[in-house]
């Protein structure tokens, strides 16, 4: 049997976290996760990563519009496979739903439900999350 677990170097994690040994899962180099988090997707994320505490990738859950049947004998969702870049902060509480992407330099606000995807170096908060602005250089306040 292959493992479907791959983690890179200085990999960091605080108490009763949860990684799926179901779904297939690859963590970067200098990754960090807070207490309580739940990886439970397909996931590929990249170098330099955070995660607040329970922070939660989810998905593929259980199909609901088969009325004919009850929701749990209707099956599984597709599972898609959430992809998180480099250089990327995920705040206290928040959900990234399954097959989203969250690109590089990207930041997800604490408390915060992920539907779609973050291009680089946007800040999302919100519930589902919306752009609340894009981070700026220091030096002359221009977009990175």
């Amino acid at each position: 049997m292959s493992t479907k677990i791959r983690i890179g170097k200085n990999f960091k994690c605080g108490t009763y976290c949860s990684i799926s040994k179901k779904n297939d899962i690859s963590i970067g180099d200098d990754f960090f996760m807070g207490r309580n988090c739940h990886l439970a997707s397909n996931l590929v994320v990249g170098n330099n990563v955070m995660l607040g505490s329970y922070v939660s990738f989810v998905g593929g859950d259980h199909r609901i519009d088969n009325i004919t049947t009850t929701m749990n004998k209707s099956g599984r969702d597709e599972l898609k496979t959430t992809v998180i870049e480099d250089d990327v902060w995920i705040g206290h509480g928040s959900i990234i739903m399954h097959g989203v992407k969250i690109e590089k330099g990207g930041v997800v606000a604490a408390g915060s439900i992920v539907t779609k995807d973050i291009p680089s170096n946007a800040i999302y908060g919100g519930n589902p999350a919306k752009l609340i602005r894009y981070r700026k250089n220091e030096t002359n306040n221009s977009i990175l």
